[in-house]
Formats: structure tokens, C-alpha cells, sequence
């Protein structure tokens, strides 16, 4: 046991490092990054899109009042996206009907065809939650008001693009960003609350580095997976990995 844990450890070490900030070799992240300063507080544009069920809305009408939980993502993506829609579905199970929920694609290529593909590929099923697409001058105004950046690689075929759920009061202002690829139950009814009571609240620090799902390599001409998301992923292996042998280790003295 012990010589696997060293072992994970030399792997995290020598693989998952995350890249200095100064380091030319890497997509930078910070370009991603939201001016929260500039959104928070204003109003989102009101713009239209279908649903998996082929009908039309315009988002004010979709929202009614209501706290909304937003996640801009697109349906082919084979990386983030689908981690951070299943933590959210997870995490909103038990919620009731008082707020919405939304994934909106930012790719105008998506079909309602590729939303059930999508939802397919996630293995968990929640009600609560509604899909659609948009079209590119919807897509636009929306990504826009919300100072939401994306680019597509044709060469790699991915998109880079923040990992973040927007929050919005009832009256479709602009209060919370929340970031990362496992949104939380606990972070999720916060937010939802204090879009309820219009509270707008910013974040103080954001690792831009766990905002993308892939960083350009010039070395090699492509995008490769985040490396500080592996690094994320090794290190609560190792926490993981360390504390299941000190129980182990603690139940052998105990029987000793």
C-alpha cells in the first residue's frame, strides 16, 4: 500500500504539477477570465431559445420571477462540460421548484438531437432542469451581457470557454458566479438564495486555472487537457489514498 501511495505520489510530482503563470507554453487563462465588476448587478440580455421539447421562449419568460441557475456549455464537448452539468443535476436533486434551472449551449452548430445525446452521455436524470440551444445572434447578446468569452480550435475541434454557473435574481440581473467543474449542494442553495434577495455577491479570488478545460501547448500546435485539473484530480487521489491507510493501519494495531 505504501509503495502505491509513493507511487501516486511521483505521479502527481512529475505529471500534474500546474505550469508557472509566466510560462509561455500554456493557453493563459486569464483571458477567460469574467470582469465581474462590469456585470454583476445588470440585467442579462432577454434573448430566445428552444428547448429539447422543441419549444420556444425568451428567457424573461422562462425565468417568471424566479432565482435562476445558469450553465453555458455545448453538447459535443467530451470534457468539462458534462462534469460540471452531472455535479449540478446531482446537487440539485433534493432543491424544490422555486427557482429554475438551465443549461444553454453557446455553439450554434448544437441540435435538439445532440441534447439528448448529451443528456444520454450524463447518466442522471433531474426534471428540474431544462436544455436548449440558441441561435448565433441569440448565442451573441446572451455570451455578451454576461461578459462570457469563448473560442472554438478547428484544429483540435474543442471549445475554450470559462466553467462557471451564472446566477440571476428574479428580474434577470446579473449576482453570482460561481466557478469549477463540481458545483456543490451547499454553494448552489447559497447562490440561489441570495438571487432570491437580489444580492449580489463577488468573488474575491478566482483560480483562472481551474476556469478552462484545455490549455494550448505551442510545442505541439494543440490543446490538451488542463494540466492543474489532473493535478486537482491526483492530489485528492493522494488524500484519498493516505487516509485509507492510516485506517488500515490503525485497525491492524487495534487487532494486534
Amino acid at each position: 500500500m505504501k509503495g502505491f501511495v509513493l507511487l501516486l505520489l511521483l505521479w502527481v510530482i512529475a505529471f500534474g504539477t500546474p505550469q508557472p503563470k509566466d510560462t509561455p507554453s500554456y493557453f493563459n487563462a486569464e483571458i477567460m477570465r469574467i470582469e465581474e465588476e462590469r456585470y454583476l448587478g445588470n440585467k442579462v440580455a432577454n434573448v430566445f431559445f428552444t428547448t429539447e421539447e422543441g419549444k420556444t421562449y425568451k428567457l424573461y419568460d422562462f425565468i417568471r420571477g424566479k432565482p435562476t441557475a445558469l450553465i453555458l456549455a455545448y453538447y459535443t464537448c467530451d470534457s468539462a462540460c458534462p462534469l460540471v452539468v452531472k455535479s449540478a443535476l446531482q446537487a440539485t436533486q433534493s432543491m424544490g421548484k422555486d427557482a429554475n434551472f438551465l443549461v444553454m449551449s453557446f455553439d450554434k452548430e448544437d441540435t435538439l438531437e445532440d441534447i439528448k445525446r448529451f443528456k444520454k452521455q450524463l447518466g442522471v436524470e433531474n426534471p428540474k432542469w431544462t436544455f436548449g440551444i440558441m441561435k448565433e445572434e441569440d448565442i451573441k447578446k446572451l455570451t455578451q451581457s454576461l461578459g462570457y468569452r469563448f473560442f472554438y480550435s478547428r484544429r483540435d475541434r474543442v471549445f475554450i470557454h470559462p466553467n462557471v454557473v451564472i446566477f440571476l435574481a428574479p428580474d434577470g440581473k446579473i449576482v453570482r458566479y460561481l466557478y469549477g467543474v463540481s458545483p456543490k449542494e451547499r454553494e448552489l442553495r447559497i447562490a440561489l438564495a441570495e438571487a432570491e434577495t437580489f444580492r449580489i455577491t463577488k468573488n474575491t479570488i478566482v483560480d483562472v486555472a481551474y476556469m478552462v478545460c484545455y490549455r494550448y501547448d505551442p510545442n505541439t500546435g494543440k490543446y490538451g487537457l488542463n494540466p492543474t485539473l489532473l493535478f486537482a484530480f491526483g492530489g485528492l487521489m493522494l488524500a484519498s489514498l493516505t487516509l485509507l491507510n492510516a485506517l488500515i493501519k490503525k485497525k491492524r494495531e487495534v487487532k494486534t
